[in-house]
């Protein structure tokens, strides 16, 4: 058996390549070498080209049919955790301050975590050292990252976790410094639950729904300086510009956010927070928005409902999800596999090219080189993502104590019953005990910190693209995460 410390320098230095790559992508930001056109081409690179590469380039070789029994348990794990973070989230917000406008972003922040450039730089890190098998371990390691990474997007695109987002946004949500004003317990979605219809007393709810304006001359609004229609124009060109990121590309198709991001972003609502700005005349939409897609043309011919139903199931068909769906059988197929890769040792075909090789062994050194900046490149945009977070001040206007409940309930109890889950899996029999990689993938993607792109959704349908209250709270978590991880990594590898 390994010794403790063995077993703390095991968990450390995985992680300490990867905050150093997460401390350049933050150099270069705050140095203005990589603003925000730079990272938004870099991820479009990540998550349309190098990130499918990768995937391709390890289910293809790792997984077997003596393996392949291992995605049924690792969704259902998946499936698990976020249902577990949800619930953690309602009780935080109950028991504890959170803005008003936070309420559904903290059950989102805790029940969606990074699963994606993280885990897959700790994986690859880990399993390529005792008692893994480096020359096998680390290619299956990252092709179970991507059956989270698969279940993360079902969640949070077709399921609607992004577009629930917007309900800390609707009309008579206050903004601002209205947003934080302390409730009682009875004012709290659930506590008026209970004291209304348990306890049976008439609480009214805390705000009252605003009525949007129609008229500005109803109204009486003053007139508007050029310097606020300025702002608002620069604010326009700067929700133009994080649309662009595929992240939000998705979100297009599961909700009605491209109609929303080409309207004014200030509501007219008298207690938001923003200065009171005109609203803009609407612009048309850009080429690319037109309607030009198969679902569009298919719209004369079908009903409503089942156009609804085809937007959300477009979203499978996202790159990563795609190239699972691709490699998957050409890992299991052996007549297909050993056109990429040799499989003459597990008794199948022995397909030569005149090199030797399978005749399709191109296109796994292709995906493999090109899936190898796909790890390095994303925690630079972690990085990158960090430097441009903006913390409230003073910071006492912050749900400190919700702070540190959420980085403890993601980074130390949810992973306690991550644990405790899989030991019981691998005593039931849903686990193999020798199932290594496995368990050691299910146990650390317990504790990883929430995913910065719900910064990116939230920030669109925020009216002033204000999303301080969730950079503090991913703030938080990410300095947590390096004791955490850590202490996971190592318990992982004792337990694998």
């Amino acid at each position: 058996m390994a010794s403790a410390g063995f077993l703390i320098y095991s968990g450390i230095m995985p992680l300490i390549k990867t905050f150093i790559a997460i401390f350049f992508g933050y150099f270069l930001t705050k140095k203005g070498m990589f603003p925000a056109a730079a990272s938004r081409g870099a991820s479009q690179v990540t998550m349309n080209i190098s990130l499918p590469a990768l995937i391709f380039a390890n289910i293809v070789p790792a997984f077997t049919p003596q393996n392949v029994s291992a995605i049924g348990p690792l969704f259902l794990i998946a499936f698990v955790y976020q249902i577990i973070g949800f619930t953690f989230g309602i009780i935080i917000r109950e028991v504890f301050y959170v803005p008003r406008n936070f309420w559904q972003g903290i059950i989102i922040l805790s029940g969606m975590s990074n699963w994606g450039n993280l885990p897959n730089a700790v994986v690859t890190s880990v399993t390529q050292q005792a008692p893994f098998d480096p020359t096998t371990d680390p290619q299956l390691g990252v092709s179970f990252v991507a059956i989270f990474i698969v279940s993360y997007h079902l969640v949070f695109w077709v399921c609607g976790a992004a577009h629930s987002l917007s309900w800390d946004y609707l009309p008579g949500v206050p903004q601002g410094e209205d947003a934080e004003r302390r409730l009682r317990w009875n004012q709290k979605p659930v506590g008026r639950f209970i004291a209304n219809h348990i306890l049976r007393q008439d609480i009214p709810p805390p705000f009252t729904p605003i009525c949007e304006v129609t008229s500005d001359d109803e109204k009486g609004k003053e007139h508007v300086t050029t310097e606020n229609v300025e702002v608002t124009n620069q604010f326009n060109e700067s929700k133009m510009d994080l649309e662009k990121d595929p992240d939000i590309q998705l979100t297009r198709r599961t909700s009605h956010l491209s109609a929303l991001s080409y309207r004014s972003p200030i509501p007219q609502s008298s207690t938001s927070a923003a200065p009171a700005l005109p609203p803009l005349p609407p612009s048309p939409a850009p080429p690319e928005e037109q309607p030009q897609d198969s679902s569009s043309r298919l719209s004369f011919f079908l009903p409503p409902v089942l156009q609804k139903v085809l937007k959300h199931v477009s979203v499978l068909f996202g790159p990563v999800t795609t190239t699972l769906l691709i490699s998957l059988p050409i890992a299991l197929i052996e007549p297909l596999k050993a056109l990429f890769v040799d499989v003459s040792s597990m008794g199948g075909p022995n397909w030569k090219g005149p090199d030797g090789r399978p005749p399709l062994a191109f296109v796994i050194d292709t995906a493999e080189f090109v899936g190898d900046i796909a790890i390095p490149l994303a925690l630079i945009l972690l990085g990158s993502s960090f430097a441009r977070l903006k913390v409230p001040r003073p910071i006492s206007r912050l749900p400190i104590l919700a702070m540190i409940a959420v980085a403890l309930a993601k980074m130390l109890i949810l992973p306690v019953i991550g644990v405790l889950m899989i030991q019981g899996m691998v005593s039931g029999g849903l686990i193999d005990k020798d199932a290594k990689v496995e368990k050691f993938v299910a146990m650390f993607l317990s504790g990883t910190p929430a995913a910065v792109n719900q910064m990116i959704v939230s920030s669109l349908y925020s009216p002033d693209g204000d999303v301080d209250t969730l950079s503090a709270f991913l703030l938080v978590q990410y300095v947590f995460m390096f004791f955490s991880s850590s202490a996971l990594t190592a318990v992982a590898l004792l337990l694998s």
